[in-house]
């Protein structure tokens, strides 16, 4: 189930702010559910880590941990894998996770959780609560475990959407601007002094991808000199047509 995307959510971007207010909710979620355990996770192509974990005590799981992805293992993983809810009321008499690292290292034998999704679609990570005892959780629990799950997707869909707009600002403000182009091969000369492809250029300001065409007046040239060389009534295959 690896994302071949990177995730473009990283603390950096997330800024302290954002991070500080999860954070919060996790550690009253936690102090609610009575569990020792509330966590965000993030997923980064192969490698799944703990982004945030409650302020609680007997919470075995420190910030930062990171495993790879897939086969972490992690309890986390199959909620990522289910795309949708994935609790485990009791472990211990569950022969799939019995013997699961969880139960025998830290002894945390209950599990509720829900997938995070990214704007853009990918997968951001999940956000949980781990019991060291049985724990069935009630349909409140659930309600406001989806409640977390949707706060935190809407709060990556603002700071997505305020990037994109920035985007576009720096994009319209560097259009405005005179920028020098090479005569012969038009390439451009960016901030930095390196002379790049327009494409390049382009996607850099914008995240767009150019698509090749040729225009009408390319397309009677490049017909005509194919006729004057003795070749054939129209250009070489591929060449795309207006």
């Amino acid at each position: 189930m690896r994302d071949p995307r990177s995730n473009p959510f990283t603390k950096e971007l997330l800024a302290d702010e954002t991070l500080n207010e999860w954070q919060r909710i996790i550690d009253t979620t936690a102090e609610i559910f009575k569990v020792p355990a509330g966590l965000i996770t993030r997923v980064d192509r192969a490698q799944i880590e703990i982004l945030l974990s409650s302020r609680t005590e007997g919470n075995p799981y420190p910030t930062g941990c990171v495993t790879q992805y897939p086969d972490s293992g992690w309890y986390c993983e199959r909620t990522l894998k289910s795309h949708g809810l994935n609790h485990i009321p009791d472990a211990l008499a569950d022969p799939q996770w019995q013997d699961n690292g969880a139960v025998t290292g830290m002894h945390m034998v209950s599990y509720i959780g829900l997938p995070i999704r990214r704007p853009d679609g990918g997968e951001f990570g999940t956000v949980c609560f781990l019991d060291n005892k049985a724990n069935c959780h009630n349909g409140l629990h659930i309600r406001m475990l989806e409640m977390i799950q949707r706060m935190i997707e809407l709060s990556l869909r603002v700071i997505f959407d305020k990037h994109q707009l920035l985007r576009h600002e720096r994009l319209l403000e560097d259009l405005s601007r005179i920028y020098p182009i090479c005569s012969y091969c038009k390439k451009v000369r960016d901030a930095s002094g390196e002379w790049v492809a327009v494409e390049n250029y382009i996607h850099n300001l914008s995240g767009s991808h150019a698509s090749h065409g040729i225009c009408p007046e390319c397309f009677s040239k490049v017909e005509h000199q194919w006729t004057a060389a003795g070749g054939p009534n129209q250009p070489p295959p591929g060449t795309p047509v207006p």
